[in-house]
């Protein structure tokens, strides 16, 4: 009888960092001073939208995207509160979470932090280690389908539009 061996093959994950803001400004407020300060262009995008752990809620959570083209990143401002639930529960103390797609450089890192904390009403920013996210796999995973999601609307959105005329 022939033996069958199963390989487990996970593809090796993009680098992640993430930042969690503490604050009491609105998502609108906190992006347009994030842009203010680090030069940035953060777009609002339609709300990512998740399941709650028990799996049986749907909430919306305010959702920024920037392409970082001078440092090859993506950033995302993530909400971490909808009207009733929280995204990550292990980090209740944090409002937002920046999420940056690539590799950054740890003074680069440190300056975007300082940044940040010099925002008024801005009481913290610290870096979140992955580890101590227990779902940070499913949250990459709703994030980057969510981001394809986005983009495959906008490029059907700036499709060039097909005229049919009677001849």
């Amino acid at each position: 009888m022939a033996k069958k061996f199963l390989l487990e093959i996970q593809p090796e994950p993009a680098l992640y960092t993430f930042l969690g803001i503490s604050c009491h400004l609105k998502d609108y407020r906190l992006s347009y001073l994030i842009n203010q300060k680090l030069g940035y262009l953060l777009i609002k995008k339609e709300d990512l939208v998740t399941r709650s752990y028990n799996l049986k809620n749907v909430a919306g959570f305010s959702f920024y995207q920037y392409n970082d083209e001078d440092n090859y990143c993506f950033c995302f401002l993530l909400s971490n509160r909808s009207e009733e639930f929280i995204l990550v529960p292990e980090m209740k103390q944090v409002d937002f979470m920046m999420i940056i797609e690539g590799e950054i450089r740890n003074s680069r890192k440190e300056q975007i932090l300082k940044h940040i904390r010099s925002i008024p009403n801005v009481l913290t920013s610290f870096e979140i280690q992955v580890p101590a996210i227990k779902n940070h796999a499913s949250l990459l995973s709703d994030l980057e389908m969510h981001v394809s999601f986005i983009n495959r609307i906008e490029k059907l959105m700036y499709l060039p539009k097909v005229v049919v005329g009677v001849i």
